[in-house]
């Protein structure tokens, strides 16, 4: 196991605003639509782990860094350096504007005298997978991170051994006023707090409709501590102080337990313990490249892909969204994690029991539906996937969930992207009937699948102009890999009409002299990792037999749009939509979620090791020279073959895949025929 992978993964990448290459070749027409920022954090967490904390400036949108609201363009700078009040603990992973923030319970520990109704200069940062520390300059106190499952811990050390004090405010909750204005303040709107002996507090916060319950200690030579409102305050002297704070959704007694646990744990053992579980999961994919700095931005894309959606005990949560997700970063998780992958589509089929749906936007609130806008059904590719690996063995209990998920799937007056999220639900689910003998309802399904027809214009060969589309137009969903991709092709006018359309959306047909530039908003144009509304549709020109161009489009994102550091990613990471499709892409292998294949792609590793449900797959790639990136055929456990495409079963038993690069292309590709 290499330990190493702590050092390479960087928890600070995606914090700031974008600092992208400059854009090279047809990549100087790609639409930059989104906001410019990854709008990620450092804080300390373990792997999808439901607690996370981070030092709180009220800032956009993650509660962490110096930015202002942001949805398209640079990101506005709100703070002049970074600041912080204290540590946050719960906050979302490189979103945008959800309308949720959360950022719940303040900890400020300052020496006394300090003030600390201003933020505080926060210096010297630090951090790994699992750690985090740092300096808030202001209050006088050097400090350390570090969380477990339920459980976040604090390490304080008061300069030149001064008295201080450690505060806790349970009505934290959403980010500043000065930083986000009237658009939306969240607010605590009950909140209990009591004490349960020894320097320890207990109670519950009711926010955004949903109740936490949490308990909290204070160690270290503690000399005075009362309630004041809804803050804890104590007083401590010789310079020293840690502090554990523990969190349930069900019951102040469970959080009592898990404070109990957590403290016997103590801070040393629960950093060491998060170390070794990054350090195991980041491994589970070993890369080479030709680079080392691209092995860090590879760990770090790696590392900002595992940390949604969130264990809370009882379910999953903070699936945010299910529409930035469903096609690369929770293939990713139930591909290389598949003790989580299992209990996700476990809580997932739960979930819809419990609600009659599973919500596209699920997180700590009670507004199920402040995401329906975006898609329609998309939960049924990832059980549909979860069942292709064998996380669930009981086809009635599938049938159950998704025949409940269609019932409540209601496009009428959506845009036609959702005819497309909901033909393809019905055919991945239809796919799986079929195969489990339910003929009668797979054939049901697979009728109804074929409302995609309707998506279309045979005219232009695009989706239909005259509607509304989410975060994009027409051109961005006309090249989406979906059911029956032939009949979708001849609609298009064939193959040709096809190719010389996707040439057209991503510029290849646009001399590079004469192409607007870069940082710019171009409609009807690929988007070029700014955001995920059009991520999958490079793997569309697989089904054009232009696999060379495919390895282009990659080739230009992989030096253009991602780059190590704080401004290293090229849009709101959104829950790891964007990481993951990189991590992906560096491979070579996609996997088409709902469906029992992966697609190749053209690999930027010289080799890697991916450990998969049930094997080891071993990628090699011979390249004519360093330049090359066409795909001039492939191998798999010794037999030479060409199309870009195994199916799942056979690439995750393991085994030995080996590429073949070239300077120039090879020709026409084999088109796809299972979809």
């Amino acid at each position: 196991m290499n330990k190493a992978v702590l050092n390479y993964a960087n928890p600070f990448w995606g914090n700031a605003g974008t600092q992208s290459p400059a854009a090279e070749g047809m990549a100087r027409n790609w639409n930059w639509l989104k906001a410019q920022t990854g709008n990620t954090h450092p804080g300390a967490l373990v792997p999808c782990g439901w607690v996370s904390v981070v030092p709180y400036s009220a800032a956009y949108s993650c509660g962490y860094g110096i930015n202002g609201v942001s949805s398209c363009g640079p990101a506005p700078v709100a703070l002049d350096r970074k600041y912080a009040y204290g540590f946050s603990h719960f906050h979302t992973s490189g979103v945008g504007y959800l309308g949720y923030f959360y950022n719940y319970f303040l900890i400020t520990p300052a020496v006394c005298g300090a003030d600390t109704s201003r933020r505080s200069d926060l210096d010297n940062e630090a951090a790994h997978p699992g750690y985090y520390s740092g300096t808030l300059s202001n209050y006088g106190v050097d400090f350390e991170l570090t969380a477990g499952k339920f459980a976040a811990y604090h390490r304080c050390r008061y300069q030149d051994g001064k008295a201080g004090t450690l505060t806790l405010d349970v009505q934290l909750l959403g980010l500043g006023r000065d930083i986000i204005g009237e658009r939306k303040k969240e607010h605590i709107a009950e909140y209990g707090l009591s004490p349960a002996g020894d320097n320890v507090w207990h109670g519950f916060v009711l926010g955004n409709g949903v109740k936490i319950f949490f308990a909290v200690k204070f160690d270290g030579d503690i000399k005075t501590a009362a309630i004041e409102g809804s803050k804890v305050i104590a007083t401590v002297n010789g310079g020293y102080s840690e502090s554990v704070i523990a969190f349930s959704l069900s019951s102040v007694a469970e959080a009592d337990e898990r404070l109990n646990a957590a403290v016997k744990t103590g801070f040393d053992n629960a950093r060491s313990s998060a170390e070794a579980e990054w350090t195991a999961r980041l491994n589970r994919i070993r890369v080479e490249f030709p680079q080392e700095s691209d092995t860090r931005i590879f760990y770090s894309t790696l590392y900002h892909s595992l940390l949604k959606p969130v264990d809370a005990g009882d379910e999953f949560t903070d699936f945010q969204t299910m529409w930035d997700v469903y096609r690369t970063q929770l293939p990713l998780v139930l591909a290389i994690c598949p003790d989580l992958g299992k209990r996700i589509v476990d809580s997932m089929m739960k979930t819809i029991e419990k609600f009659g749906f599973f919500p596209n936007g699920y997180m700590m609130t009670d507004d199920y539906h402040h995401d329906d806008n975006q898609a329609t059904s998309l939960v049924i590719y990832t059980l549909c996937d979860g069942f292709n690996r064998g996380y669930i063995s009981d086809y009635a209990q599938f049938k159950k969930a998704v025949t409940t998920e269609f019932a409540h799937a209601d496009i009428s007056g959506r845009s036609p992207t959702h005819k497309l999220d909901l033909a393809g639900a019905l055919r991945a689910a239809a796919e799986i009937a079929g195969r489990c003998g339910d003929e009668s309802y797979a054939a049901e399904l697979r009728k109804e699948s074929l409302l995609w027809k309707e998506a279309y214009d045979p005219a232009t060969g695009l989706m239909v102009a005259d509607a509304v589309y989410y975060e994009g137009t027409c051109w961005n969903y006309s090249f989406r890999p979906h059911t029956q991709m032939k009949e979708r092709i001849e609609l298009a006018g064939g193959v040709e009409k096809f190719t010389q359309l996707l040439d057209k959306f991503f510029g290849a047909d646009c001399p590079p002299e004469t192409a607007p530039g870069d940082r710019l908003t171009i409609n009807n144009r690929f988007e070029g990792m700014n955001n995920e509304s059009d991520m999958e549709t490079p793997y569309c020109y697989l089904w054009a037999g232009r696999r060379d161009r495919l390895a282009e489009v990659c080739d230009l994102v992989k030096r253009c749009r991602f780059c190590e550091g704080d401004g290293g990613c090229p849009g709101n990471n959104d829950s790891g939509g964007l990481s993951s499709w990189y991590v992906w892409s560096m491979l070579g292998i996609y996997p088409y979620t709902g469906t029992n294949y992966y697609l190749l792609g053209a690999p930027a590793v010289n080799r890697a090791e991916i450990d998969l449900p049930n094997g080891t797959l071993e990628i090699e790639v011979e390249r004519e020279s360093s330049a090359s990136i066409y795909p001039a055929g492939y191998e798999f456990n010794g037999k030479r073959f060409n199309e870009p495409w195994l199916p799942l079963p056979e690439l995750e038993k393991g085994g030995k895949l080996k590429f073949y690069l070239t300077d120039k292309s090879t020709g026409a590709s084999p088109i796809p025929d299972w979809l």
